[in-house]
């Protein structure tokens, strides 16, 4: 790895980081409005968050305090692959894509199990995962623990999405250039 490539690796895993915090920054004020409780009662205690930020402020500073390191998990497997890719300015791009499709992924897993927690959960079906004695709103507190947990499945399956998307435009690009090399030849 050398030059231009060697640095857009590094930088890669910048983005990525930056691009998981921001994921979870934005995932925990979804989750904040399901269950203010999920925080009061389990996260800010977790992340020792000061109650002067026991609110949608603490909320964020929680998602990005659990989620960037995601960047570097999803960034060991996308980033590397990714250098098959040719070039560093296509390499940047189809790396960056596959990282937006393994958060897409993500988004899309927590949002369903979102969903299927508010349709299906009640008082007397909640999942078997420990709520804290002072929570009122359980059912709340289970649909938010259901999201979070759901979108870290996320963002393994989103691994695979993205390393899907890498082989795919690799394909697509070496065609690419094979076909120009052929019209050149003729």
């Amino acid at each position: 790895m050398k030059g231009m490539k060697g640095f857009t690796f590094i930088l890669l895993f910048c983005i990525s980081c930056i691009m998981a915090g921001i994921y979870g920054f934005l995932h925990d004020q979804i989750s904040f409005t399901v269950s203010p409780e999920y925080f009061t009662e389990f996260k800010f205690i977790q992340f020792h968050i000061s109650p002067l930020l026991h609110n949608r402020i603490g909320a964020g500073v929680v998602g990005i305090m659990a989620t960037w390191w995601m960047g570097i998990v999803v960034g060991v497997f996308l980033i590397p692959i990714g250098l098959i890719i040719p070039g560093w300015k296509k390499y940047l791009s189809v790396s960056v894509k596959a990282l937006l499709i393994a958060a897409a992924t993500a988004l899309i897993i927590g949002t369903i199990a979102l969903v299927y927690g508010l349709l299906e959960y009640n008082a007397d079906n909640l999942p078997m995962f420990g709520i804290p004695s002072g929570v009122n709103d359980r059912v709340g507190f289970s649909v938010a623990g259901n999201m979070h947990n759901f979108s870290y499945a996320g963002g393994m399956i989103g691994i695979l999405t993205g390393i899907v998307y890498i082989c795919i435009e690799n394909m697509r690009i070496r065609k690419i250039g094979l076909f120009r090399n052929k019209k050149i030849e003729n």
